[in-house]
């Protein structure tokens, strides 16, 4: 990164940003933790802190996305310690477990606050110095306010210690990659803490503990970043892991902004309202405004007038809206998802392919801990390998399936040979089943049909191209099929088919979402195989031989005569032939073209 610094709407050096406090606690102590918040509003006040508990959710929002975000943004975690907290499922075994994570990361400090007697000696935050004094339970002092008292003490020393002055006017902040040393005394360790994650970092899920791969994306990324680039892509279609590649970028290169917002960008709608949130985030005084049109120009301006940041618009899929709410400067980054593949002058395109046999098999066998995170696929048996890597052939390196596959066999449980045997018989079943744990993305037959959905609203003929290439090799279709056998392939195809430009047009169309892609040089498209399965279970029984039939028509159109001169125009549709024979005798197809 160039020189970090922070810039202020007043033109003033700006103080440090306050610091973050996640109260993880049960609903039965609801009462302590108001009288903690009371004795804590001194340091709100004084802009040292901020806190955000559960209570805070708004109505009609998604309650574990906002307490996840919150999670990971925090950079004091306090711990309200009862036996009603060591019970609860949700703060035991999610909240606390990420927060000490985030603590061994060094990425967060956590505080074990002791409200009444129980036995916690055993716990993961056992071995962290816990308040008030002697971790000695509020409940047992005399005077509750002195137990309060001395919680803020020790929260204001946490504080002190991992979040330092900031840059007088005169010497100007750090470098990038000057950190600050903090020494943490009840762990017995130094850790390097990163001065600038005490700001705001509010990403919608935990860091991925199985993300494989995506190196160069990911490298590329951080170069740009560092060159020219202000505003950058991840491009591909859904389920090709752009939000998850996006999100391991926050998380490897946090300690170079001093605030990484995030929005979903599906929608005007709904970035509208998560710029609101982000106001909210970033205590703007529009924050509460009745009309959000306000907080979107509120956070547009401090965009404009601060520095460091990081912001990743997640599904961006209509650029030209998503381009309204980017600000116009160069004192921040902004990356989005998306899976249109055509960014004008907006910023660089990175697109993600699917992953390679191998990539593939060592995600999975990750995904399904049957190797550590730092093991390379060679830690694995052979044999386990190459069972690994025909599943990954089988679903052709979509993350997404490869995902579902470990879920399925997770859940189940099962096996790797017994999943293969059954996705023989059972793939469109298996397709549209996500996991009952996963909550970042619908399934594969979701994604791909919701964008075929659009696809065919807006073009009817876009999306029967996608049909009939939906029965030919998924690789290198030559466009002619689609011009001169045009006449073979229903009545919206073929009004356009004939036309250069009305056939460009449906391409188009057909690849704004990634289902397609096209090769302009060689002329030809190209689709995942896993989208050609979901279009041909969703057409079904008899739209599904219809199609198939016309696609056979269409290449019999096509198909020159096999004398020498023709063998280049044979060699660009044999492979497309010998997909369709198949389909000939598994439909018992009799009319003239399919002989």
């Amino acid at each position: 990164m160039s020189q970090l610094h922070n810039d202020s709407t007043a033109g003033a050096a700006q103080t440090q940003p306050p610091v973050e406090v996640f109260y993880s606690y049960s609903h039965k102590d609801e009462e302590f933790l108001e009288k903690l918040i009371t004795h804590l509003s001194l340091l709100k006040r004084g802009g040292v802190i901020t806190g955000w508990h559960d209570r805070q959710i708004s109505a009609g929002a998604e309650w574990k996305d906002r307490i996840d975000q919150h999670l990971e943004s925090a950079g004091v975690i306090l711990l309200l310690v009862s036996s009603d907290f060591l019970t609860s499922d949700y703060c035991y075994d999610i909240e606390m477990a990420r927060a000490m994570e985030r603590h061994s990361e060094g990425t967060a400090r956590v505080i074990p606050v002791i409200l009444r007697t129980c036995d916690w000696s055993d716990a993961p935050f056992g071995k962290l110095q816990a308040l008030p004094k002697n971790a000695k339970p509020v409940k047992s002092w005399a005077d509750q306010d002195d137990a309060f008292t001395d919680i803020v003490k020790g929260i204001k020393r946490a504080i002190a210690e991992i979040v330092p002055a900031g840059p007088s006017p005169a010497t100007g902040s750090r470098a990038a990659g000057q950190r600050q040393k903090s020494f943490t005394p009840h762990s017995g360790q130094q850790s390097s803490i990163e001065t600038k994650s005490r700001g705001i970092f509010s990403l919608p899920f935990p860091r991925n503990k199985f993300f494989t791969g995506r190196e160069e994306v990911l490298n590329r990324l951080y170069k740009n970043f560092n060159s020219s680039e202000r505003t950058q892509a991840l491009n591909g279609l859904g389920g090709i892991g752009k939000t998850q590649t996006a999100m391991e970028y926050a998380y490897r290169h946090r300690q170079d902004y001093r605030v990484v917002l995030w929005a979903g960008a599906n929608t005007r709608e709904a970035l509208v309202a998560e710029y609101a949130a982000i106001a909210g985030l970033l205590d703007l005084p529009e924050k509460n405004a009745q009309d959000q049109g306000e907080a979107v120009a509120a956070v547009k301006r401090w965009l404009e007038n601060n520095s460091d940041w990081l912001l990743i618009l997640d599904n961006a899929d209509e650029i030209e809206m998503a381009e309204e709410f980017i600000p116009s400067c160069e004192t921040g980054h902004v990356l989005l998802t998306t899976r249109a593949h055509a960014m004008g002058a907006l910023g660089e395109s990175n697109a993600l392919e699917k992953m390679t046999p191998k990539e593939g098999a060592l995600f999975l066998l990750r995904r399904l801990r049957k190797l550590k995170k730092d093991e390379t696929l060679e830690s694995a048996t052979p044999e386990i390998c190459a069972k690994a890597e025909a599943l990954s052939t089988l679903v052709d390196g979509l993350p997404l399936a490869l995902d579902q596959v470990g879920a399925f066999i997770e859940e189940k449980p099962s096996s790797l040979e017994e999943y293969q045997t059954l996705y023989q018989s059972e793939r469109k079943e298996l397709l549209k089943r996500r996991g009952k744990l996963a909550k970042d993305h619908p399934s594969v037959t979701v994604t791909f049909s919701l964008a075929f959905k659009k696809v065919a609203d807006d073009n009817p003929a876009a999306a029967d191209l996608l049909r009939v290439c939906a029965f030919l090799e998924a690789d290198s279709i030559p466009e002619e099929i689609f011009s001169e056998g045009a006449k073979n392939l229903g009545e919206a195809l073929s009004a356009i088919a004939e036309s250069p430009l009305g056939l460009s047009n449906a391409i188009e169309e057909a690849t704004r979402f990634s289902l397609l892609q096209r090769q302009p040089e060689a002329r030809t498209l190209s689709l995942h195989r896993l989208v050609q399965a979901v279009l041909r279970d969703e057409m079904g029984g008899d739209s599904g031989r219809m199609w198939a039939e016309r696609a056979v028509r269409a290449m019999n159109e096509v198909f020159p005569d096999v004398v020498f001169s023709n063998w280049p125009s044979c060699d660009r549709l044999i492979a497309h032939t010998q997909s369709l024979t198949s389909l000939i005798d598994e439909s018992s197809f009799e009319f003239p073209g399919s002989a």
